[in-house]
């Protein structure tokens, strides 16, 4: 490559390209002169095309051949200077490879042009571009004197109202459009007739008359409420009119007068006996004076009604003014009916408040009770000391005490009280329960709480008066404690003072500690045994080992290790409605704070018919329950803006929001009196909050619901049946109150797919057992998908089994033991987390209902289906 380079520009092997021209002075400079000045002229055109093409660049067509024009031109230059460059330097290599390169661009130039010949003759002579001149000249005088002529109908018609405009519409269109017939005419109510404003005829204003318009182009004008133009023939098209018939008309444009409904309401009309001279103008200026005529019209209908209502109005002033006594009568009644309404209100208010904040102190209290290891460690009177502690001070009694049964239930047996005067506690007082009738042998029911006040009479037995007179006990509640099946004692809360009813949140709260009491008493036990099977192992030694790891592992209970992993859950399930509630009440509260003085004032200033509409706009908010994403409140406030500007409301944005906020949406033209109200803003902002008031009224009850149905599950999974009689129960019940149980757990990222049919029969079972089976299989499901995944439940009917299978998407059970996972005590968890009797429970519990479960098991889709007999009483 080095070597080709050298050879194009070394001049060593040539002879001076002077010698062409033998060296001779005069033809050399001639040459060089002619070549110098030749190659600026090249130059210089090119650097001329560009500066014009930089101004002209988007008026210039063909670019591309200006440029290659250009690049052949510079070529040409720098040849012509090669050539006197050659004179003293010969590089003939380099002056060939330049003029080659000038050959290409010239020959490509030359096909280009070839290509672009059709486009340039294409191309319009000045003589065209004249006469497309002339053309749009004369379209822009045509233009100027359409808008003469509007203008010239504008003035003539903007001076005169009433019954002096529509004869001075037509005269003055009839005159524009030089057409024979123009009339203006509205559609009588009820008919299909049109009565005409105003004709122009032959020169002069024509009497109005009145016609049938079917059969008519007026009736297509009508019915499609649209510009309607016939240019000739109109006579052969509507045959039956006569009107048509008696003007000989050959040309029909027809257009409606709508209202703000679109709805028509008359028509204007332009008839000729030839086609119209202009007809896009015409129509245009028929359009706009259209308008104009509905405006006129409307404008006429609504000053005859404005009329007839002052007249109506006075009617009723006279009628008001003769029954105000009564109205005013009337009025202070109401008003004292509103003044008690409030106070009620605000007294419900505040006990709404008040409960709110006992169901944060005793969600609180339950909370730090359940983390207490005392309870689960086995202390029990330490536990018990803490129970009854809590109890005084989250139900503020005076005394919170806990009692036994005795084997024969014949004795009580004080286990701890606390006095809460006196912060102390007390133990070991014993009585005999035939003594206490009312206190304590109606408590023996499960999941009954009793309630009753104390009267302390004279016949009061002594044991009564003993006990209670001390600290002046006005009201108890006793709750049964439920171990193992049976009622074993009761939790006794004491209140002095005045009487007390006793509301259901406290006796719930009452029924957690009686809970509390139990588990405490479990842990108790367990713990003894857990002491007395170590003393048994030391005894026993080695021999005995695998009966101390059997019955560690039997002593732990299966319902309580659920439950002991899920009351976290539990309460959190139960903690976050009570926090919407408490928002809600705030809510209310403060809307009370701001508004409770100024309502009064407010709904006297407020006229009765803006009252109706206003109670109108509060029933729509509380009807609508739609719940929109914020880019649809976003398009509705924006609806709202166009439809308030169009009807001319101020502030259209502040109102938009307001009845966004309210629930309104569209149809606005009901709430139009309300809108245009002087003190519109200042009324839509108390109905939106009113609206507020209703929302979180509703959340409260939402929340108070879903509150229940976690409290509902909870007692009953924890209920047991000691009767060992089989009853009647629904399958999906049970299934729903283990899901509701586990809701915590799944809700973070498992999908529960349900496929029930809801047309199960209800059979004969032990439902607190199935419960156990549910509870095991869906806690096993979740494990296996590392609470992640789809859980599917099918409940279904095949033959006369009922089939409940649960899949899984989990990573399977291995073939290797799938043979062994409902033996007992196999387990693949770490030790401490499964005892492996889960599946051995869940198998005979299923067998004791004269049933099956089978196993299917595949990485990503593990399934146990369970058949029950239905006819198995």
């Amino acid at each position: 490559m080095w070597e080709v380079l050298k050879s194009i520009f070394s001049p060593s092997q040539y002879m001076p390209h002077g010698n062409c021209y033998l060296w001779q002075t005069s033809l050399v400079w001639l040459h060089l002169l002619s070549d110098l000045l030749i190659a600026l002229a090249y130059f210089s055109i090119p650097t001329m095309l560009l500066y014009f093409l930089c101004k002209r660049k988007k008026e210039v067509p063909f670019l591309g051949v200006f440029a290659l024009f250009g690049a052949f031109i510079i070529l040409c230059g720098v040849g012509h200077l090669l050539e006197i460059w050659t004179l003293w330097y010969p590089a003939y290599w380099l002056s060939g490879i330049e003029q080659a390169m000038t050959a290409l661009v010239s020959c490509y130039t030359a096909l280009q042009m070839a290509t672009l010949l059709p486009q340039f003759l294409a191309l319009k002579t000045p003589e065209q571009l004249e006469v497309v001149n002339q053309q749009l000249q004369y379209q822009i005088l045509e233009r100027q004197q359409a808008e003469k002529i509007l203008q010239n109908i504008v003035m003539a018609t903007s001076s005169v109202t009433g019954e002096a405009f529509f004869p001075a519409l037509v005269e003055n269109l009839a005159k524009a459009l030089n057409v024979n017939y123009v009339f203006v005419s509205e559609i009588v109510e009820g008919s299909f007739h049109l009565k005409t404003l105003a004709i122009w005829g032959e020169g002069k204003i024509r009497d109005n008359i009145e016609f049938n318009f079917l059969n008519t182009p007026c009736q297509t004008v009508i019915n499609t409420r649209e510009l309607s133009y016939y240019p000739d023939k109109l006579g052969k098209i509507f045959p039956k009119s006569s009107f048509i018939g008696n003007t000989k008309a050959e040309c029909y444009l027809g257009v409606p007068l709508l209202d703000v409904y679109r709805q028509a309401i008359g028509v204007l009309c332009v008839i000729n006996n030839q086609p119209l001279v202009n007809e896009e103008n015409a129509m245009a200026m028929v359009q706009v004076f259209a308008a104009r005529a509905t405006s006129e019209l409307l404008r006429q209908k609504a000053e005859i009604a404005r009329s007839r209502a002052y007249d109506d109005l006075e009617n009723r002033v006279q009628e008001a003014t003769e029954g105000l006594r009564l109205r005013t009568a009337e009025l202070v009644e109401t008003n004292a009916s509103l003044k008690t309404q409030i106070q009620e209100r605000i007294a419900a208010e505040s006990k709404m408040k008040a409960r709110g904040n006992r169901l944060k102190k005793q969600q609180t209290g339950l909370l730090k009770l359940t983390k207490n290891k005392n309870l689960y460690e086995g202390n029990f009177q330490v536990a018990l000391q803490e129970i009854t502690e809590l109890g005084s001070h989250i139900l503020d009694v005076e005394k919170t005490s806990v009692w036994f049964y005795s084997d024969d239930k014949s004795e009580l047996k004080c286990a701890d009280s606390y006095q809460l005067s006196v912060a102390q506690h007390s133990q070991e007082k014993k009585f005999f329960t035939g003594g206490f009738p009312l206190l304590f042998q109606d408590v023996n029911y499960q999941d009954k709480n009793h309630t009753q006040n104390v009267d302390i009479h004279s016949d009061t037995p002594g044991a009564n008066v003993d006990y209670f007179a001390p600290i002046s006990v006005s009201a108890t509640l006793n709750i049964p404690i439920n171990f193992k099946g049976k009622i074993i004692g009761m939790i006794c809360l004491e209140h002095k003072g005045t009487n007390r009813n006793w509301e259901v949140e406290e006796q719930n709260f009452g029924s957690y500690l009686a809970y509390m009491t139990s588990l405490a008493m479990e842990s108790r036990d367990r713990l003894q045994a857990e002491l007395s099977l170590r003393q048994k192992n030391l005894e026993l030694a080695t021999t005995l080992q695998q009966l101390q790891t059997a019955q560690q592992e039997l002593i732990q209970s299966e319902k309580m290790v659920a439950l002991g992993q899920l009351i976290a859950g539990i309460a959190h399930e139960i903690n976050t409605p009570l926090g919407a509630i408490n928002s809600s009440i705030n809510s209310i509260t403060n809307f009370w704070e701001t508004y409770l003085e100024k309502l009064p004032i407010f709904f006297k200033e407020l006229s009765p018919e803006r009252q109706e509409k206003f109670f109108t706009l509060l029933k729509k908010s509380n009807g609508e329950g739609l719940s929109l994403s914020t880019r649809e409140q976003r398009q509705i406030k924006r609806n709202l803006v166009s439809q308030l500007q169009a009807n001319s409301i101020d502030k259209a944005t502040i109102m938009a929001n307001y009845l966004a906020g309210i629930g309104v949406y569209d149809n606005l033209a009901e709430f139009l009196p309300l809108l245009k109200d002087k003190n519109s803003e200042e009324i839509l902002k108390i109905a939106y909050q009113f609206a507020n008031v209703q929302t979180s009224s509703k959340t409260i009850r939402t929340a108070a619901e879903r509150a229940a149905k976690v409290v509902f599950a909870l007692k009953t999974y924890a209920r047991y049946d000691s009767s060992g009689q089989k009853v009647k129960a629904n399958i999906l019940e049970g299934i729903e109150t283990v899901l509701t149980l586990y809701n915590n757990k799944i809700k973070h990222g498992v999908e529960v797919i349900r496929k029930f049919d809801n047309s199960l029969p209800f059979i004969q079972c032990y439902p607190d057992e199935l419960n156990q089976v549910w509870t095991n299989l869906i806690h096993n499901a979740l494990q296996a998908m590392e609470y992640d995944g789809n859980l599917t439940i099918q409940a279904t009917q095949l033959d006369s089994y009922i089939r409940v299978s649960i899949t899984d998407s989990g990573k399977g059970i291995p073939p290797e033991i799938m043979s062994k996972i409902f033996q007992p005590f196999f387990t693949t968890k770490p030790p401490g987390e499964g005892s492996g009797l889960g599946l051995d429970i869940v198998r005979k519990i299923i067998e004791k209902h004269d049933g099956r479960i089978e196993v299917n098991s595949v990485p990503g889709e593990t399934t146990f289906t369970v058949y029950l007999l239905m006819d198995n009483e």
